[in-house]
C-alpha cells in the first residue's frame, strides 16, 4: 500500500513538473562530459574535481572509478574547466563555449606534481601559461569571439606579441624577425607542407610560396587546442628557424550526430560530427568549404583585380585501441586559383599587369594517422605518419597591342613530405618524466629553378624533466640532427629552468640549438663558367630566453619575454663571383622570389628582442589584452658587413578585446557581443631602386644599400559584431567582420613600371567585410 502511494506522488509530482515547463519554458541548457587520465599512462583518474568557473558548488563534479564526469543542465555560455586531483597538477582548459546546439566531450590529462602532499584546491586564481617560453595556446572560441580571423589559425595568432603579418592579403608570418621560410606547420605532432590555398596571395613578386597564403585550408572549427611554438622548442620539435604552428584536430561527438552550417561572403561551410558504432569511443568530423569571394568582387570590393576561388574538404576520425588506447585517422585537402586578365580595351592600360594575362593554380592535400597506446601503468607509445603534397603553378602572358603574346613565362613550386615520428613517454619516481624517440622526414622539392631535390631528415632525441623542488623545474634534452642531402649531422641539445614563487609568479630561462632545411632557393641556380656552387645544409639557430609571469588579480596576467637568437651557417653570395653587384645577399631575406646565383654557407643573423603583454582573460564577459615587441633583426653578408633585415620593422603594437551582452528569456538566451583589434607595425625594409638603371632595363633595377630604405608604418583597425541565439538543441550566430575599419593606405611594396616610366607603390587591402550566418544543431 505504502508503495502503491509513493508511486501515485511519483507519477503526480512528474504531471506538474512536466506542466509547470509547458507553461513556463525554461532556458536552454548546457552538459559538459568527459574522462580526467593520468598525461604518461592514460589511465583513468577516480575522485578527481572538475569544475566550472566563473561558478559555484552546484558546477562541480567529482571523477567515477573510470575517470568519467558529467555536468549537465549548465547555464549556456563562455567558461573555463579546471580539473584537480591529489598528487597532480591542476589542469585549465582557459575557455570552453557551451552552447545549447553542441554537446561538449573533454579528455583532461593530468601530469604528476612535485608537491604530492598538498591538498586539492579550486580557486580563480588566473590562468597560468603553458610551463615552456614561447608557447601561445590559441582555440575555436577564439576565431569566433576575435576580429577579423575568417577563422584561419594564422590569421589569429597575428595578435600575439613578436608575431607580424607580411601583408593583409595573406597568412604569411613574421615570428621574431624571421622570414615566413622560417616558419613550419604541423598536424597531430607530425610535419606537413604549408596548408594554404592561393600560396602567392600578399607576395611582392606574385610567385608561388611554400610559406602560407590567403587562407588556411584547415577551417579553424576543426580545430582542437593548438600552439604556436617560438623561441626554444621542445626537444622533438625541429626544422623551424621563426615558429611551428602547431595544429591538432578535436574529436567529433561520441554520444550523437551533430550539425553546424555556416555561410558567408568568403565562403560556405558544411560540418557534421558523431559516434562511430555503439560503445562512445568512437567518433568522426568532417568538413567541406566552398569559396564565395566572388561575391565581395561583385559588391565593389578591391581583392587585387584577380578572381579567386578555392574549395577544401578535411575529416578526423577517432577509434579505440584496447582499453587505453587511441587512433586517429585524418586528412585535409584543396584546390585554389586566382586569375586575371588583360583589359579588353588597349587604351586603358595604365600599368604594366594592365596587359599581362595571369593564372595561378594550387592543389594541397595530407592524410596520416597517429596514435597513443599504453605499456604498463606509467609509460605510453606514440607514433604517427603522415604524406602531404602542394603543386603551384603560374603562368604570366604579357600581351602586345594586337593581343598577341610578346612574352611568356611559367613557375612551378611544388613540395612533398612523408613524416613520421614514434617515441615513448614515461616516469620514474613522482619528480621525474622522461620521453625518448625519433622522426624522419623526406623532403622532396620540384620548381622552375631546380627539377628535382630531395632527401631526409632524421632526427633521435632523448628528453628529461625533473622537479627538483616544489618550487623548481628543470627539463633537458638532446637531438641530432642528420640532413641525408648534404651527409651532415648537428646535436641540438636544450635545457630549461623554471623557479615557480608564490601567487603564481614564475621566472623561466631556457637555451638551446635548432635547424632547419635549406629553402628551394638554395639549389639548382644555373651553371656559372669557372664558378662553383657549395653544398647548402642546415642553416643553425643558437636560442636564449628569459620569461616571467606575474598574475596581478584574477584572470589578469602581466607577461614578459626577452629573447637572443643567433643564426650560423646562412647561405651568402658566393666568394668566387667575380663582381659586387649581389654581394649583399643573403637567403635570410628571401621569399617569393627566385635566386639566380651562387651561394656558400657562411652568413649569420641576429634577432633580439623583448615582449611584454597584459592579458585579462575572458571572465564576467569581457576580455582584452595589449602586447607590444621591440626587436631588431640584423645579417652580415658574404664580406661581413651588417645590415637590417627585410624584415627589421622594429616594433609591433598590438590592443583588442570584446565584451558580451547576454540577456536570458523563457526559452533562449540571447548574446550580443562585440570585439575589435588595433594593430600598429613598423614598416618593412626595402631596398632603394635606381630609376634610371630601371627605365634603362625597363624593370626593376635596385641601386641603394641593401635593405637602407623603410616602408611606412602600418596602421589597421578590425570591428566583429555578433549575435549568438541559444534555443534548446541548437545555437545560431550572426556576425559582421570589418577587417581594416578606416580603409587604411598600408604600403606593401615598391616596384618600377615600365609603362608608367615611374616607381608606383602597391597597397595593402583595404576595408574587407564579412557577412556570415552559423547554426549549430
Amino acid at each position: 500500500m505504502l508503495r502503491s502511494s509513493g508511486t501515485v506522488r511519483s507519477i503526480a509530482f512528474s504531471a506538474l513538473t512536466l506542466a509547470a515547463a509547458a507553461v513556463f519554458p525554461q532556458p536552454p541548457m548546457a552538459t559538459v562530459e568527459g574522462q580526467v587520465v593520468e598525461a604518461a599512462s592514460g589511465r583513468p583518474v577516480p575522485d578527481a574535481v572538475v569544475v566550472l568557473l566563473p561558478g559555484n558548488t552546484s558546477l562541480m563534479a567529482t571523477t567515477d572509478t573510470a575517470g568519467r564526469f558529467r555536468m549537465a543542465a549548465v547555464p549556456v555560455g563562455l567558461y573555463a574547466l579546471r580539473a584537480a586531483a591529489m598528487g597532480f597538477d591542476t589542469l585549465e582548459v582557459p575557455e570552453l563555449w557551451l552552447r545549447a546546439g553542441k554537446q561538449t566531450v573533454q579528455r583532461l590529462e593530468l601530469s604528476p606534481a612535485a608537491n604530492l602532499l598538498g591538498a586539492v584546491r579550486i580557486s580563480a586564481l588566473a590562468r597560468e601559461r603553458p610551463g615552456i617560453l614561447g608557447v601561445h595556446n590559441f582555440t575555436v572560441e577564439q576565431s569566433l569571439r576575435w576580429a577579423a580571423t575568417f577563422f584561419d589559425p594564422a590569421r589569429l595568432v597575428t595578435a600575439l606579441p613578436g608575431v607580424a603579418s607580411v601583408n593583409d592579403q595573406a597568412n604569411h608570418l613574421v615570428i621574431r624577425g624571421n622570414s615566413p621560410n622560417a616558419n613550419a606547420w604541423t598536424l597531430q605532432g607530425v610535419e606537413i607542407v604549408n596548408p594554404s590555398h592561393t600560396g602567392n596571395a600578399g607576395t611582392a613578386s606574385d610567385l608561388p610560396t611554400l610559406s602560407g597564403g590567403g587562407v588556411n585550408i584547415l577551417s579553424a572549427q576543426m580545430l582542437g587546442t593548438s600552439q604556436l611554438l617560438m623561441g626554444v622548442l621542445p626537444a622533438d620539435r625541429d626544422n623551424a628557424l621563426g615558429g611551428v604552428l602547431d595544429m591538432h584536430l578535436r574529436n567529433g561527438n561520441m554520444k550523437q550526430q551533430e550539425w553546424t552550417l555556416q555561410a558567408g561572403l568568403l565562403g560556405i561551410d558544411a560540418s557534421t560530427e558523431g559516434p562511430l558504432g555503439k560503445g562512445g569511443r568512437s567518433s568522426y568530423l568532417a568538413n567541406y568549404r566552398y569559396s564565395t569571394v566572388g561575391l565581395l568582387g561583385a559588391m565593389g570590393v578591391d581583392l587585387g583585380d584577380e578572381a579567386i576561388t578555392f574549395q577544401d574538404f578535411s575529416f578526423h576520425v577517432a577509434l579505440p585501441v584496447g582499453k587505453r588506447g587511441e587512433m586517429h585517422l585524418f586528412g585535409l585537402g584543396g584546390n585554389s586559383s586566382n586569375v586575371f586578365e588583360a583589359l579588353h580595351d588597349t587604351t586603358e592600360w595604365e600599368v604594366d599587369k594592365d596587359s599581362r594575362n595571369i593564372d595561378y593554380r594550387s592543389s594541397m592535400g595530407a592524410v596520416g594517422a597517429n596514435m597513443r597506446v599504453a605499456i604498463g601503468d606509467r609509460t605510453t607509445l606514440s607514433a604517427a605518419l603522415a604524406v602531404s603534397e602542394i603543386d603551384q603553378e603560374r603562368t604570366e602572358s604579357l600581351l602586345l597591342p594586337d593581343f598577341s603574346v610578346g612574352s611568356h613565362f611559367e613557375a612551378a613550386l611544388s613540395e612533398r613530405k612523408l613524416s613520421g615520428m614514434a617515441q615513448v613517454e614515461g616516469a620514474i619516481g613522482a619528480r621525474f618524466r622522461y620521453s625518448a624517440g625519433a622522426s624522419a622526414t623526406e623532403r622532396r622539392l620540384t620548381s622552375w629553378q631546380n627539377s628535382d631535390v630531395h632527401g631526409w631528415l632524421l632526427r633521435p632525441w632523448i628528453h628529461g624533466r625533473w622537479s627538483l623542488t616544489e618550487h623548481l623545474q628543470a627539463t633537458a634534452g638532446v637531438g641530432v640532427a642528420y640532413f641525408t642531402f648534404t651527409e651532415e649531422a648537428a646535436a641540438e641539445p636544450r635545457a630549461s629552468l623554471e623557479w615557480r614563487m608564490r601567487r603564481g609568479r614564475k621566472l623561466a630561462l631556457a637555451a638551446g640549438l635548432r635547424s632547419q632545411l635549406p629553402q628551394w632557393q638554395s639549389f639548382g641556380v644555373g651553371t656559372w663558367p669557372l664558378l662553383t656552387q657549395q653544398a647548402i645544409g642546415l642553416t643553425h639557430s643558437q636560442d636564449l630566453v628569459l620569461g616571467y609571469d606575474h598574475p596581478i588579480m584574477d584572470h589578469l596576467t602581466v607577461h614578459a619575454e626577452a629573447y637572443y637568437q643567433y643564426l650560423t651557417d646562412v647561405p651568402v653570395l658566393s666568394a668566387s663571383m667575380p663582381f659586387n653587384a649581389a654581394q649583399a645577399f643573403s637567403m635570410v631575406n628571401v621569399w617569393d622570389e627566385g635566386v639566380g646565383i651562387p651561394l656558400q654557407p657562411t652568413g649569420t643573423a641576429t634577432n633580439m628582442g623583448a615582449e611584454l603583454s597584459m592579458d585579462r582573460r575572458f571572465a564576467d564577459d569581457f576580455f582584452w589584452q595589449v602586447n607590444g615587441t621591440v626587436f631588431n633583426s640584423r645579417y652580415t653578408d658574404v664580406t661581413g658587413a651588417e645590415h637590417a633585415t627585410r624584415w627589421n620593422s622594429q616594433y609591433l603594437l598590438n590592443l583588442f578585446g570584446g565584451k558580451e551582452f547576454k540577456k536570458v528569456k523563457e526559452d533562449r538566451v540571447r548574446t550580443w557581443g562585440v570585439s575589435g583589434r588595433a594593430n600598429v607595425m613598423g614598416g618593412l625594409r626595402e631596398t632603394p631602386i635606381d630609376v634610371r638603371a630601371s627605365r634603362t632595363a625597363g624593370s626593376t633595377v635596385f641601386g641603394g644599400p641593401a635593405w637602407s630604405g623603410q616602408l611606412p608604418t602600418c596602421y589597421r583597425i578590425d570591428l566583429r559584431v555578433y549575435l549568438k541565439k541559444d534555443h534548446k538543441g541548437r545555437t545560431g550566430m550572426w556576425s559582421v567582420d570589418l577587417q581594416n575599419v578606416t580603409d587604411a593606405q598600408n604600403a606593401a611594396f615598391r616596384h618600377y613600371d615600365h609603362r608608367k616610366g615611374e616607381v608606383i607603390t602597391r597597397y595593402q587591402l583595404g576595408i574587407i567585410p564579412n557577412l556570415s550566418y552559423r547554426i549549430e544543431f
